[in-house]
């Protein structure tokens, strides 16, 4: 009895923690809300831990787990997998710059702001912070605690779209497509990691790479 009145909570919370997401990303894409924004954070941050101490998760099945670091890093494919991701980073950057000139170029630095050498402690470490809260409200709660109700192909590619939703920036409608079409790429890739590895830590590390050559390789190789 009890057990089962468990399970349903842990239900609910995580249909009521996607639904939320789901509406701040959509509110935010269209008004670009500041609150919304702070509500996608705040939903999947929030479930997350509230599931997992219900749940009272051991660190071996936590999506989120720094002692498992290593061993899922060596897990088969990961490594391959992340070098994948790297390697398209800059290939899309080309591609980007092939298609669309300097409008595409132009339209990604509207979306993030470029620091200069001497910011890069304070860019690391907000960097960490935010890729690291994306990883866990996307990843280890979203697809994760998802993945417990849901198919996994299902919810990771609602999961992707709301990821790509949620960087959304206005401009002309071929640039800001294939921009959120590279992110949605991104965002499955990032699944496919947290699904071989159950740790968002893990999918942490290209997300957070692809970032800093997002900050620094743009500007040096179409600068």
């Amino acid at each position: 009895m009890f057990e089962s009145m468990k399970k349903d909570k842990i239900k609910t919370i995580t249909l009521i923690g996607m639904a939320i997401m789901i509406v701040a990303v959509a509110v935010k894409a269209a008004t670009a809300s500041v609150i919304a924004a702070a509500a996608i954070h705040i939903a999947g941050l929030a479930c997350f831990f509230i599931v997992e101490g219900i749940e009272k998760t051991p660190d071996s099945e936590s999506g989120l787990s720094f002692k498992r670091f290593f061993p899922d890093l060596k897990k088969p494919g990961v490594l391959l997998l992340i070098l994948v991701m790297l390697v398209l980073s800059p290939v899309e950057m080309l591609l980007s710059e092939a298609v669309f000139g300097s409008a595409y170029i132009d339209h990604v630095l509207g979306r993030i702001t470029v620091p200069g050498l001497e910011q890069l402690p304070l860019l690391l470490f907000s960097q960490i912070v935010s890729v690291l809260g994306e990883e866990i409200e996307f990843r280890a709660f979203f697809v994760g605690k998802g993945m417990k109700r849901f198919s996994f192909w299902p919810v990771a590619v609602a999961g992707a779209v709301l990821f790509a939703a949620a960087h959304y920036a206005p401009g002309a409608a071929g640039i800001v497509a294939w921009d959120l079409s590279g992110i949605f790429i991104d965002a499955i890739l990032f699944a496919i990691l947290y699904r071989k590895t159950g740790n968002c830590l893990i999918s942490f590390i290209p997300h957070f790479l692809n970032n800093m050559i997002g900050f620094f390789l743009v500007p040096v190789m179409f600068g």
